[in-house]
């Protein structure tokens, strides 16, 4: 009984608009389908009828009434296409005999230059194929049919050797040289049947799948029929030599097909107690170099320094700080340009956005928090002080309020700040951008002196200095994006408690000695907040009048308003990325690290989990070398592509220097170096992007690029890129 029935898609062929949906189980034949899809578009029983596949919607693959839903590998979903005669004719055309089971030729090719075509996001896998099948002894051992003796149907590990027949009759497609392309879809079948996460049509890693592919191949063509039970030994001191052979003979022992004799070669695995005196020396057959890229630990971002001081300028900074550092690390390197002492200046960190504060950071978040393209303004805040957020907003009618400029967090003392100091915090952090030279010497005049308004309001020549200075803005208390008003405070001596909110007061009426009013408002600031006192999360709106917005503000390009520290100029040409070299990739992946607490080694000596320390060396490398450059990056936090471009060579590979068998200094040139052979290039991000492959052609000696079913000559010089994700090389002597 089948719980899930596959839901296929039925339309006819001139009007794919109309779809109808149909359950099937995937033992119906394609006869069953077809005698529902005459009832459902009332097609006559005599009436010649193909059915398609479109798998995609350029390529039409023709399915048989003889095969089953599962036979001919539908998925759920799929679209099958009705197709009748028009005319008297068939309106599909296709191309070549072949063309029925999605084969195109094109007359003689040259053997191997076939391409695979896309049955939906499998460029991953035809990618990793186009790989392997440039691996001439991989190739040559299918081609002549040797694998039918070596098939092992009744190893429990295997496929019951329907792996490598499926994989022998790709090989005799490709490499026949009739044919430009063909849909490997019997593979695509076979693949998906025995790892089910290779199912369906979505996108996987090529490099996932050639270690599917190898590790199947090898236990469907092990040679061992039954594999003996070894004890492993410990080294206790022996050497290297005999106990890597001890290894590798024992590996022999249970596993021997042409995938060990190609692509298996032995690592040396050393572990040192921190404890202890004991070191565990191991030796682990291997058929992939993983290696990891070397990743900038740093970053280099700008911010802006903004003073308290109203007088100071606001700096622009180019800092670098550590990738796993937090927001504090961005203060000291800050403090550091700046030739002061870290503790010396506290500042509050903030990311500014659309005229508003999109987020303000606490000091230990992550400086992963930052992204590459945020505004991040750095505001100094004095001891013992709360910086209270203002956004500028300039007044278009009576009651439409819009933001401009730069926000700013203003310094308010947490026990006694009224109004009116309030709002000369405001004006002393606005000041800077008056464009008008007689406002500028009366604002500064105001904030440079200590006056207080109620002692000198009958005195001409302080209304003289001051008059304008008191009609520039109103201040609101606002809600965080700065769009709706919360409430107003009038301008008196009480003390803005920073404790509360009184939600039962309301809101009064304006007061008209002054020419402008403090309102608090919501965090959009659209809004009045009703009450006396400020919360902590209290937002201000600055709001300009129109004939101060006219006449006094730099309306634009307020971010520009800064100096530039020198950090910013000798920073600011940057320099053209080089990539790494293949051989820092080497010495990364065998530096010697410290186990994590999670990934404990158990000391025998010691009895318990001992955080030692690791490190991995080579002692034997197979004739074909598959590297794989581990371009993906997963944390606890993020997950990254790193597009760092590897630098790796074409001819002449040598990894002796990381060799550490003290026999290689007697094998010849031949023995030693490698030449590229296959690249797998991946382009795009995470979960996503598309999949080709370089390949030298063994028959003609020339490099060629596959893009799916498209097969183009190309060049050496050409396969170092960014995108190349797994490298596969011969050695030289084969």
């Amino acid at each position: 009984i089948e719980v899930y029935p596959m839901e296929l898609k039925l339309c006819q062929y001139g009007d794919r608009t109309i779809v109808a949906k149909r359950n099937f189980s995937k033992g119906d034949t394609i006869a069953d389908i077809e005698e529902d899809g005459r009832k459902l578009f009332e097609i006559a029983t005599e009436e010649p009828i193909k059915l398609w596949n479109a798998y995609l919607p350029s390529s039409l693959e023709q399915l048989f009434k003889a095969k089953t839903v599962e036979d001919s590998a539908l998925q759920p979903g799929q679209l099958i296409i009705f197709e009748t005669k028009k005319d008297g004719k068939w309106t599909h055309q296709t191309s070549g005999a072949n063309s029925q089971n999605g084969n195109h030729t094109s007359g003689v090719t040259t053997q191997g230059l076939c391409g695979l075509n896309n049955l939906g996001n499998t460029c991953f896998m035809n990618s990793a194929l186009q790989c392997l099948s440039n691996v001439p002894a991989m190739t040559n051992y299918f081609k002549s049919n040797t694998y039918k003796k070596e098939l092992n149907k009744t190893n429990p590990l295997g496929m019951g050797g329907k792996l490598a027949q499926a994989y022998a009759q790709l090989i005799q497609s490709i490499w026949s040289g009739d044919q430009s392309s063909f849909a490997p879809r019997e593979f695509k079948m076979k693949v998906s049947q025995f790892a089910p996460r290779f199912s369906g049509y979505q996108q996987h890693d090529s490099q996932e799948l050639f270690s599917f592919l190898v590790d199947g191949l090898h236990e469907d063509l092990n040679r061992i029929s039954k594999k003996p039970y070894i004890e492993m030994k410990e080294a206790d001191g022996r050497p290297d030599d005999l106990v890597a052979q001890e290894s590798w003979d024992n590996h022999r022992r249970r596993n021997d097909s042409i995938i060990v004799d190609t692509l298996h070669g032995l690592f040396r695995s050393k572990v040192d107690c921190p404890e202890c005196p004991r070191i565990s020396v191991t030796f682990d057959p291997f058929c992939f170099l993983s290696l990891p890229l070397p990743m900038k630990r740093q970053r280099t971002m700008d911010c802006w320094f903004v003073p308290v001081g109203f007088d100071d300028k606001i700096c622009k900074y180019k800092v670098t700080v550590a990738k796993s550092g937090c927001i504090r690390d961005l203060f000291g390197a800050v403090t550091e340009l700046q030739g002061v002492p870290e503790t010396s200046t506290r500042m509050v960190a903030t990311d500014v956005y659309n005229c508003r504060f999109h987020k303000i950071f606490k000091p230990r978040e992550p400086i992963t928090s930052i992204y590459e393209k945020d505004y991040i303004y750095l505001f100094e805040a004095p001891p013992n002080m709360a910086m209270l957020p203002a956004y500028m907003r300039h007044m278009s009618t009576s009651t439409s309020a819009h933001l401009f400029g730069q926000p700013f967090l203003i310094p308010v003392n947490l026990t006694n700040t009224t109004y009116r100091e309030l709002y000369k915090g405001v004006l002393g952090a606005t000041w800077r951008y008056i464009n008008d030279s007689k406002m500028i010497s009366e604002v500064r005049k105001f904030l440079l002196e200590d006056i207080d308004v109620d002692d000198v309001k009958d005195d001409d020549s302080f209304e003289e200095i001051s008059a304008e200075v008191f009609k520039l803005f109103t201040l609101k208390v606002v809600n965080s994006f700065g769009t709706q008003v919360i409430r107003q405070l009038e301008n008196n001596d009480e003390t803005l408690s920073l404790s509360g909110i009184s939600k039962s007061q309301k809101i009064e009426k304006l007061w008209k000695g002054n020419p402008f009013l403090v309102q608090p408002v919501n965090i959009l600031g659209s809004s009045f907040i009703q009450g006396h006192n400020l919360p902590v999360d209290t937002y201000i709106a600055v709001d300009w009048t129109k004939h101060a917005y006219d006449n006094y503000l730099e309306r634009y390009n307020w971010g520009d308003i800064a100096d530039s520290h020198s950090s910013v100029n000798s920073a600011g040409v940057k320099k053209p990325s080089t990539g790494v070299q293949l051989r820092d990739c080497m010495k990364l992946f065998t530096t010697e690290e410290k186990l994590d607490k999670d990934d404990a080694w158990y000391c025998s000596h010691c009895k318990k989990h001992q955080q030692a320390t690791k490190k991995f060396d080579l002692w034997m490398l197979p004739p074909v070398l598959v590297i794989h450059l581990k371009r993906f990056s997963y944390t606890r936090y993020s997950r990254d592509k790193l597009d760092t471009l590897v630098h790796f060579p074409t001819r002449d590979l040598d990894l002796s220097d990381f060799i550490v068998n003290p026999q290689k200094t007697s094998w010849p040139k031949g023995q030693r170096c490698y030449n590229l052979i296959a690249v797998s290039n991946h382009y795009g991000g995470l979960g996503g992007g598309h999949y080709t492959a370089y390949a030298k052609n063994h028959i003609d000696k020339k490099w060629h690029y596959f893009d799916d079913s498209s097969v183009s000559l190309s060049a050496e010089d050409r396969v170092v890129t960014k995108a190349a994700y797994m490298l596969v090389y011969q050695r030289q002597d084969l």
